[in-house]
């Protein structure tokens, strides 16, 4: 963008026909926000979040030492239960890794569906923000240094070729464009107004510029949003990819080169790029910015993925790895670039990681 996003704003407002909404943290005093902000500075270099699906509790993992290091290990390290009375699914940790966000609703599950942010370390209650619907966060830091959260109003499955007619998925797709994707600034421990930036529920992840997007339930999608000199919008352009067959957990790689790693079905285009048959969930695949795929990486031989996510390094994800009972008994550590995969924890039944690295 050659303006600020901050002046954009308003211009985005006005050419989508969108708005903001005073939606505020419920249930929070001064002097617990005095407390959270005078809390120490020093972080670990990373932390591994995940929801505990026995417990419906999120736990996480403290540790140093980089996941680039030969020896990396952290199987070892003793968790912390977070029992914060809350069914907690999609945690994410805060780019200054001192706040974790996290819905109480997941992707594909159509549930009305509440955001909390909370105060890694801190022994006050959660912050909610007060929305009707507020689902699968993603933290993001905008070009002029403020930093948002990126959340979804609806969790509504779309349907894929297989699973309903044409017809069908063209009037899905079109009662989907009436969910939305929002952004709630955080900052000092407190929610400012949230604002709705795209029509259509954007559950991939948005670029900081906010000129492209994606989605994955269970069409795999993609937005550009072209801008004129101005600042206002010039056109928007949807695009459904992977021939309309069935996807999941996408993630967007914000590093500029707008790659998304998805899962499905066994689908045709996945096949023919690994060039050999495998079952679903059994390849993450990476598709660029126009959706061709561009990567297959494969699972651990008698697995398969589930709940992907790109990682801080730009070559690595994080996944629940699924055994033979479909169990999520791990936790795992994927390099992109070599295939390699690298057990974080094991044992139970362990949902959507979040993995953040100090930069």
């Amino acid at each position: 963008m050659r303006r600020s996003l901050l002046k954009w704003l308003p211009l985005l407002v006005a050419s989508f026909g969108l708005y903001a909404c005073d939606h505020s943290t419920s249930q929070v005093t001064d002097e617990q926000i005095e407390y959270e902000n005078s809390m120490k500075d020093a972080v670990p270099d990373g932390y591994l979040f995940y929801r505990d699906e026995n417990t419906g509790h999120l736990k996480y993992i403290a540790f140093d030492g980089a996941i680039t290091d030969s020896d990396f290990n952290i199987l070892d390290s003793e968790s912390v239960d977070l029992d914060l009375g809350l069914d907690c699914y999609h945690p994410e940790v805060s780019p200054d890794g001192k706040w974790v966000a996290f819905s109480t609703s997941h992707e594909n599950s159509g549930a009305q569906s509440d955001l909390y942010v909370k105060r890694i370390g801190s022994p006050y209650p959660p912050q909610k923000l007060n929305a009707m619907s507020a689902a699968i966060p993603r933290w993001r830091v905008l070009p002029n240094g403020d930093t948002v959260i990126v959340y979804v109003d609806d969790t509504t499955v779309l349907p894929s070729k297989g699973m309903e007619s044409d017809s069908e998925i063209q009037m899905r797709l079109k009662a989907w464009k009436e969910t939305g994707t929002w952004m709630v600034p955080f900052m000092g421990g407190v929610f400012g107004k949230s604002q709705k930036i795209a029509d259509g529920a954007f559950n991939g992840g948005v670029t900081v510029d906010l000129d492209f997007m994606v989605t994955s339930s269970a069409l795999l999608m993609g937005r550009h949003v072209v801008y004129n000199r101005d600042g206002s919008v010039e056109r928007t352009s949807d695009t459904v990819w992977y021939d309309y067959e069935q996807t999941c957990n996408a993630s967007l790689l914000n590093d500029g080169s707008k790659r998304t790693l998805f899962l499905d079905m066994s689908g045709k285009q996945g096949l023919a790029f690994a060039g050999e048959s495998f079952r679903p969930h059994q390849r993450i695949l990476v598709v660029d910015s126009l959706g061709s795929v561009v990567a297959a990486v494969p699972s651990p031989v008698g697995t398969a993925y589930d709940h992907t996510e790109w990682v801080g390094y730009q070559d690595y994800a994080v996944a629940s790895l699924q055994d033979a009972n479909l169990l999520h008994t791990k936790i795992v550590l994927v390099n992109m670039k070599d295939s390699s995969v690298t057990d974080l924890v094991s044992g139970g039944e362990l949902w959507h990681p979040n993995l953040w690295i100090k930069k």
